[in-house]
Protein backbone atom coordinates (compact mmCIF):
# COMPACT_ATOMS: atom_id res chain seq x y z
CA UNK A 1 0.00 0.00 0.00
CA UNK A 2 1.36 3.42 -0.95
CA UNK A 3 1.99 6.13 1.65
CA UNK A 4 -0.85 8.18 0.18
CA UNK A 5 -3.34 5.33 0.52
CA UNK A 6 -2.20 4.64 4.07
CA UNK A 7 -2.83 8.29 5.00
CA UNK A 8 -6.25 8.19 3.32
CA UNK A 9 -7.11 4.99 5.22
CA UNK A 10 -5.97 6.51 8.52
CA UNK A 11 -7.97 9.69 7.85
CA UNK A 12 -11.08 7.61 7.10
CA UNK A 13 -10.63 5.78 10.40
CA UNK A 14 -10.30 9.10 12.21
CA UNK A 15 -13.46 10.40 10.51
CA UNK A 16 -15.38 7.33 11.68
CA UNK A 17 -14.05 7.67 15.21
CA UNK A 18 -15.08 11.33 15.28
CA UNK A 19 -18.57 10.35 14.08
CA UNK A 20 -18.81 7.71 16.81
CA UNK A 21 -17.96 10.29 19.47
CA UNK A 22 -20.54 12.69 18.01
CA UNK A 23 -23.24 10.00 18.06
CA UNK A 24 -22.33 9.07 21.63
CA UNK A 25 -22.66 12.70 22.69
CA UNK A 26 -25.94 13.42 20.86
CA UNK A 27 -27.90 10.18 21.37
CA UNK A 28 -30.31 9.93 24.30
CA UNK A 29 -31.23 6.24 24.38
CA UNK A 30 -28.31 3.88 23.79
CA UNK A 31 -28.17 0.10 23.64
CA UNK A 32 -24.84 -1.67 24.25
CA UNK A 33 -23.92 -5.20 23.16
CA UNK A 34 -20.92 -7.44 22.59
CA UNK A 35 -20.40 -10.72 20.77
CA UNK A 36 -21.60 -14.22 21.70
CA UNK A 37 -19.50 -16.02 24.33
CA UNK A 38 -18.49 -12.64 25.79
CA UNK A 39 -14.97 -12.15 27.12
CA UNK A 40 -13.24 -9.68 29.42
CA UNK A 41 -12.60 -7.15 26.67
CA UNK A 42 -16.22 -6.89 25.57
CA UNK A 43 -17.74 -7.13 29.05
CA UNK A 44 -15.30 -4.71 30.65
CA UNK A 45 -15.84 -2.20 27.85
CA UNK A 46 -19.63 -2.55 28.19
CA UNK A 47 -19.43 -1.96 31.92
CA UNK A 48 -17.27 1.14 31.45
CA UNK A 49 -19.45 2.57 28.67
CA UNK A 50 -22.67 1.92 30.61
CA UNK A 51 -21.43 3.79 33.68
CA UNK A 52 -19.97 6.62 31.60
CA UNK A 53 -23.30 7.13 29.81
CA UNK A 54 -25.26 6.93 33.06
CA UNK A 55 -22.99 9.55 34.56
CA UNK A 56 -23.82 11.97 31.73
CA UNK A 57 -27.57 11.28 32.16
CA UNK A 58 -28.11 9.01 29.14
CA UNK A 59 -30.67 6.21 29.09
CA UNK A 60 -28.69 3.04 28.36
CA UNK A 61 -28.96 -0.72 28.63
CA UNK A 62 -26.67 -3.67 28.02
CA UNK A 63 -28.11 -6.61 26.10
CA UNK A 64 -25.93 -9.53 25.02
CA UNK A 65 -26.57 -12.70 23.01
CA UNK A 66 -25.17 -14.86 25.85
CA UNK A 67 -25.12 -14.54 29.66
CA UNK A 68 -22.15 -13.09 31.52
CA UNK A 69 -19.68 -15.86 32.50
CA UNK A 70 -19.40 -16.34 36.29
CA UNK A 71 -15.79 -15.13 36.54
CA UNK A 72 -16.78 -11.65 35.30
CA UNK A 73 -19.85 -11.23 37.49
CA UNK A 74 -17.77 -9.57 40.22
CA UNK A 75 -18.11 -6.36 38.17
CA UNK A 76 -21.88 -6.62 38.38
CA UNK A 77 -22.71 -8.58 41.58
CA UNK A 78 -26.35 -7.43 41.60
CA UNK A 79 -26.77 -8.57 37.96
CA UNK A 80 -28.21 -5.19 37.01
CA UNK A 81 -25.92 -4.21 34.09
CA UNK A 82 -24.29 -7.05 32.14
CA UNK A 83 -27.48 -8.72 31.01
CA UNK A 84 -28.12 -11.44 28.46
CA UNK A 85 -31.10 -13.00 26.69
CA UNK A 86 -34.46 -12.32 28.34
CA UNK A 87 -32.79 -10.55 31.28
CA UNK A 88 -33.72 -7.00 30.33
CA UNK A 89 -36.78 -5.21 28.96
CA UNK A 90 -35.88 -3.35 25.76
CA UNK A 91 -37.39 -0.18 24.34
CA UNK A 92 -39.35 -0.25 21.08
CA UNK A 93 -36.48 1.70 19.46
CA UNK A 94 -33.31 3.57 20.44
CA UNK A 95 -31.08 6.27 19.02
CA UNK A 96 -27.82 4.33 18.97
CA UNK A 97 -26.75 0.70 19.22
CA UNK A 98 -23.07 0.35 20.15
CA UNK A 99 -21.69 -3.13 19.39
CA UNK A 100 -18.34 -3.73 21.05
CA UNK A 101 -15.42 -6.02 20.15
CA UNK A 102 -16.68 -7.33 16.82
CA UNK A 103 -17.51 -6.05 13.35
CA UNK A 104 -19.21 -9.31 12.36
CA UNK A 105 -23.03 -9.30 12.85
CA UNK A 106 -23.03 -13.10 12.76
CA UNK A 107 -21.37 -13.10 16.19
CA UNK A 108 -24.47 -11.44 17.63
CA UNK A 109 -26.56 -14.56 16.93
CA UNK A 110 -30.28 -13.67 16.87
CA UNK A 111 -29.75 -10.13 18.13
CA UNK A 112 -28.76 -8.76 14.74
CA UNK A 113 -31.93 -9.84 12.97
CA UNK A 114 -34.14 -8.82 15.88
CA UNK A 115 -32.64 -5.44 16.75
CA UNK A 116 -30.84 -3.87 13.78
CA UNK A 117 -33.96 -2.28 12.31
CA UNK A 118 -35.05 -0.93 15.70
CA UNK A 119 -31.86 1.14 15.97
CA UNK A 120 -31.68 4.59 14.40
CA UNK A 121 -27.87 4.34 14.25
CA UNK A 122 -25.50 1.42 14.74
CA UNK A 123 -21.78 1.60 15.51
CA UNK A 124 -19.47 -1.41 15.58
CA UNK A 125 -16.54 -0.36 17.79
CA UNK A 126 -13.81 -2.89 17.19
CA UNK A 127 -10.07 -3.51 16.97
CA UNK A 128 -10.10 -6.56 14.69
CA UNK A 129 -9.47 -6.36 10.93
CA UNK A 130 -12.63 -5.93 8.86
CA UNK A 131 -13.17 -9.24 7.09
CA UNK A 132 -13.29 -8.95 3.31
CA UNK A 133 -15.53 -12.03 3.18
CA UNK A 134 -18.24 -10.23 5.19
CA UNK A 135 -19.02 -7.90 2.31
CA UNK A 136 -20.35 -10.88 0.35
CA UNK A 137 -22.20 -12.70 3.13
CA UNK A 138 -23.50 -9.95 5.45
CA UNK A 139 -25.71 -6.97 4.72
CA UNK A 140 -24.86 -3.81 6.64
CA UNK A 141 -27.77 -1.33 6.58
CA UNK A 142 -27.06 2.30 5.62
CA UNK A 143 -27.41 3.42 9.26
CA UNK A 144 -24.52 1.16 10.41
CA UNK A 145 -20.96 2.40 10.87
CA UNK A 146 -17.82 0.31 11.48
CA UNK A 147 -15.07 1.87 13.59
CA UNK A 148 -12.20 -0.62 13.66
CA UNK A 149 -8.73 0.38 14.84
CA UNK A 150 -6.41 -2.62 14.75
CA UNK A 151 -3.58 -0.67 16.40
CA UNK A 152 -5.50 -0.56 19.71
CA UNK A 153 -4.82 -3.22 22.32
CA UNK A 154 -8.46 -3.48 23.35
CA UNK A 155 -11.88 -1.87 23.23
CA UNK A 156 -11.09 -0.38 26.62
CA UNK A 157 -8.24 1.54 25.03
CA UNK A 158 -10.56 2.89 22.31
CA UNK A 159 -13.16 3.94 24.86
CA UNK A 160 -10.53 5.62 27.02
CA UNK A 161 -9.55 7.75 24.02
CA UNK A 162 -13.19 8.56 23.29
CA UNK A 163 -13.90 9.52 26.91
CA UNK A 164 -10.76 11.68 27.03
CA UNK A 165 -11.69 13.51 23.83
CA UNK A 166 -15.34 14.01 24.79
CA UNK A 167 -14.44 15.17 28.30
CA UNK A 168 -18.11 15.14 29.31
CA UNK A 169 -17.46 13.78 32.79
CA UNK A 170 -14.71 12.37 34.96
CA UNK A 171 -13.81 8.69 35.32
CA UNK A 172 -15.21 7.12 38.49
CA UNK A 173 -14.38 3.78 40.07
CA UNK A 174 -16.99 1.85 38.05
CA UNK A 175 -15.77 3.23 34.72
CA UNK A 176 -12.18 2.59 35.79
CA UNK A 177 -12.93 -1.04 36.68
CA UNK A 178 -14.46 -1.72 33.27
CA UNK A 179 -11.60 -0.11 31.38
CA UNK A 180 -9.01 -1.97 33.45
CA UNK A 181 -10.68 -5.37 32.93
CA UNK A 182 -10.92 -4.74 29.18
CA UNK A 183 -7.28 -3.74 28.76
CA UNK A 184 -5.84 -6.30 31.17
CA UNK A 185 -7.67 -9.33 29.80
CA UNK A 186 -7.24 -8.58 26.10
CA UNK A 187 -3.50 -8.07 26.47
CA UNK A 188 -3.22 -11.27 28.57
CA UNK A 189 -1.98 -9.23 31.53
CA UNK A 190 0.06 -6.96 29.21
CA UNK A 191 2.00 -9.83 27.61
CA UNK A 192 0.64 -9.87 24.04
CA UNK A 193 2.50 -8.17 21.22
CA UNK A 194 -0.42 -5.80 20.64
CA UNK A 195 0.07 -4.29 24.12
CA UNK A 196 0.74 -0.57 23.64
CA UNK A 197 2.34 2.11 25.82
CA UNK A 198 -1.16 3.51 26.27
CA UNK A 199 -2.30 0.14 27.67
CA UNK A 200 0.10 0.53 30.57
CA UNK A 201 -0.78 4.19 31.10
CA UNK A 202 -4.50 3.34 31.23
CA UNK A 203 -3.84 0.56 33.75
CA UNK A 204 -1.86 2.89 35.98
CA UNK A 205 -4.48 5.61 35.83
CA UNK A 206 -7.33 3.18 36.58
CA UNK A 207 -5.45 1.94 39.66
CA UNK A 208 -5.21 5.59 40.76
CA UNK A 209 -9.02 5.73 40.39
CA UNK A 210 -9.38 2.90 42.91
CA UNK A 211 -9.09 -0.35 40.95
CA UNK A 212 -7.50 -3.11 43.03
CA UNK A 213 -5.29 -4.90 40.48
CA UNK A 214 -4.71 -7.99 42.63
CA UNK A 215 -8.42 -8.39 43.39
CA UNK A 216 -9.34 -8.13 39.69
CA UNK A 217 -6.74 -10.73 38.76
CA UNK A 218 -7.91 -13.11 41.50
CA UNK A 219 -11.56 -12.74 40.51
CA UNK A 220 -10.89 -13.52 36.85
CA UNK A 221 -8.09 -16.05 36.99
CA UNK A 222 -8.30 -17.62 40.47
CA UNK A 223 -11.98 -18.50 40.62
CA UNK A 224 -11.97 -22.06 39.30
CA UNK A 225 -13.76 -25.08 40.72
CA UNK A 226 -12.03 -28.42 41.35
CA UNK A 227 -13.67 -29.81 38.21
CA UNK A 228 -11.86 -27.20 36.16
CA UNK A 229 -8.47 -28.29 37.47
CA UNK A 230 -9.31 -31.93 36.84
CA UNK A 231 -10.29 -31.10 33.28
CA UNK A 232 -7.10 -29.07 32.88
CA UNK A 233 -5.05 -32.04 34.10
CA UNK A 234 -6.81 -34.30 31.62
CA UNK A 235 -6.23 -31.86 28.77
CA UNK A 236 -2.55 -31.27 29.56
CA UNK A 237 -1.90 -35.00 29.73
CA UNK A 238 -3.33 -35.28 26.22
CA UNK A 239 -1.60 -32.36 24.50
CA UNK A 240 -0.76 -33.12 20.86
CA UNK A 241 2.48 -31.81 19.36
CA UNK A 242 3.53 -31.93 15.71
CA UNK A 243 6.82 -33.40 14.57
CA UNK A 244 9.43 -30.75 15.37
CA UNK A 245 7.12 -29.17 18.00
CA UNK A 246 6.16 -26.07 15.98
CA UNK A 247 2.42 -26.74 16.42
CA UNK A 248 0.65 -27.87 19.59
CA UNK A 249 -3.04 -28.38 20.22
CA UNK A 250 -5.71 -29.60 22.64
CA UNK A 251 -8.93 -31.41 21.72
CA UNK A 252 -11.95 -31.08 24.02
CA UNK A 253 -14.88 -33.26 23.05
CA UNK A 254 -18.39 -32.70 24.35
CA UNK A 255 -18.41 -35.85 26.46
CA UNK A 256 -15.30 -34.72 28.36
CA UNK A 257 -16.75 -31.25 28.92
CA UNK A 258 -19.99 -32.69 30.30
CA UNK A 259 -18.10 -35.14 32.50
CA UNK A 260 -16.24 -32.24 34.13
CA UNK A 261 -19.24 -29.85 33.94
CA UNK A 262 -17.07 -27.37 32.04
CA UNK A 263 -18.45 -24.35 30.21
CA UNK A 264 -17.01 -22.97 26.98
CA UNK A 265 -15.46 -20.14 29.01
CA UNK A 266 -13.68 -22.66 31.26
CA UNK A 267 -11.59 -23.96 28.37
CA UNK A 268 -10.40 -20.59 27.03
CA UNK A 269 -7.52 -20.27 29.50
CA UNK A 270 -6.09 -23.66 28.50
CA UNK A 271 -4.76 -22.30 25.23
CA UNK A 272 -2.42 -19.81 26.90
CA UNK A 273 -0.66 -22.64 28.74
CA UNK A 274 0.44 -24.17 25.42
CA UNK A 275 2.31 -20.96 24.67
CA UNK A 276 4.73 -22.03 27.40
CA UNK A 277 6.06 -24.76 25.11
CA UNK A 278 9.55 -23.81 24.00
CA UNK A 279 9.34 -24.82 20.32
CA UNK A 280 5.68 -24.10 19.61
CA UNK A 281 5.05 -21.24 17.18
CA UNK A 282 1.28 -21.78 16.90
CA UNK A 283 -1.14 -23.37 19.36
CA UNK A 284 -4.80 -24.21 19.00
CA UNK A 285 -7.80 -25.46 20.92
CA UNK A 286 -10.52 -27.61 19.30
CA UNK A 287 -13.73 -27.58 21.35
CA UNK A 288 -16.86 -29.55 20.48
CA UNK A 289 -20.00 -27.47 21.02
CA UNK A 290 -23.56 -28.47 21.92
CA UNK A 291 -24.77 -27.40 18.46
CA UNK A 292 -22.55 -30.02 16.78
CA UNK A 293 -20.04 -27.43 15.66
CA UNK A 294 -16.33 -27.39 16.42
CA UNK A 295 -15.02 -24.11 17.83
CA UNK A 296 -11.35 -23.54 16.98
CA UNK A 297 -9.17 -20.97 18.78
CA UNK A 298 -5.73 -20.14 17.37
CA UNK A 299 -2.80 -18.27 18.87
CA UNK A 300 0.66 -17.50 17.59
CA UNK A 301 3.74 -16.39 19.52
CA UNK A 302 4.14 -13.50 17.08
CA UNK A 303 6.02 -14.93 14.14
CA UNK A 304 3.33 -16.71 12.12
CA UNK A 305 0.20 -14.77 11.10
CA UNK A 306 -2.85 -16.99 11.53
CA UNK A 307 -5.96 -14.81 11.15
CA UNK A 308 -6.21 -15.37 7.38
CA UNK A 309 -6.76 -19.08 7.96
CA UNK A 310 -9.53 -18.23 10.43
CA UNK A 311 -11.09 -15.77 7.96
CA UNK A 312 -11.09 -18.29 5.12
CA UNK A 313 -12.94 -20.72 7.39
CA UNK A 314 -15.63 -18.23 8.34
CA UNK A 315 -14.04 -16.57 11.37
CA UNK A 316 -11.48 -13.86 12.02
CA UNK A 317 -9.40 -12.10 14.63
CA UNK A 318 -6.01 -10.48 15.09
CA UNK A 319 -2.83 -11.44 13.25
CA UNK A 320 -1.72 -13.60 16.16
CA UNK A 321 -5.02 -14.57 17.84
CA UNK A 322 -8.05 -15.73 15.92
CA UNK A 323 -10.88 -18.24 15.84
CA UNK A 324 -13.73 -19.77 13.88
CA UNK A 325 -16.41 -22.48 14.05
CA UNK A 326 -17.13 -25.24 11.54
CA UNK A 327 -19.82 -27.87 11.13
CA UNK A 328 -17.77 -31.06 10.94
CA UNK A 329 -16.56 -33.88 13.15
CA UNK A 330 -13.81 -33.20 15.66
CA UNK A 331 -11.48 -35.68 13.96
CA UNK A 332 -11.89 -34.17 10.48
CA UNK A 333 -11.56 -30.63 11.78
CA UNK A 334 -8.35 -31.40 13.66
CA UNK A 335 -6.85 -33.15 10.65
CA UNK A 336 -7.65 -30.42 8.12
CA UNK A 337 -6.77 -27.45 10.35
CA UNK A 338 -3.47 -28.84 11.66
CA UNK A 339 -2.41 -29.74 8.12
CA UNK A 340 -3.16 -26.19 7.00
CA UNK A 341 -1.34 -24.66 9.97
CA UNK A 342 1.76 -26.79 9.46
CA UNK A 343 1.90 -25.74 5.81
CA UNK A 344 1.62 -22.09 6.87
CA UNK A 345 4.32 -22.45 9.54
CA UNK A 346 6.67 -24.13 7.06
CA UNK A 347 6.08 -21.39 4.48
CA UNK A 348 6.73 -18.67 7.07
CA UNK A 349 9.99 -20.30 8.07
CA UNK A 350 11.17 -20.39 4.46
CA UNK A 351 9.89 -17.05 3.16
CA UNK A 352 8.86 -14.96 6.19
CA UNK A 353 5.37 -14.27 4.89
CA UNK A 354 1.99 -15.85 4.27
CA UNK A 355 1.66 -18.32 1.38
CA UNK A 356 -0.29 -17.04 -1.63
CA UNK A 357 -4.07 -17.45 -1.51
CA UNK A 358 -5.48 -20.55 -3.12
Amino acid sequence: MSAKKKIQKRNKKNDHFQEFKKLLSESKRILISTHALPDGDGLGAEYALFHYLKKIKKSCRVYNPDPCPPRYQFMDPKKAVLLGPREVQLWDSWDLWVILDTNDPRRLKNLWGELSLRSKKIVFLDHHPILSSLEESVHYPPHALIVSETESSSIGELLYRAFSDLNLTSINKEIALGLYVSVMTDTNSFRYSRTTPLSHRIAGEMIEHGVNAEEVYQQIYSSKEVNHLRLLGHMLSNVKVSKGGKLAWIEVNLETRKQHRATADDTQSFLNLLLLLKDAEVVCLFREEENQQIRVSLKSKGKVIINRIAEELGGGGHDYAAGFAVSATLKKTVQSVTTRLLETIEYFEKFGKLPPRG
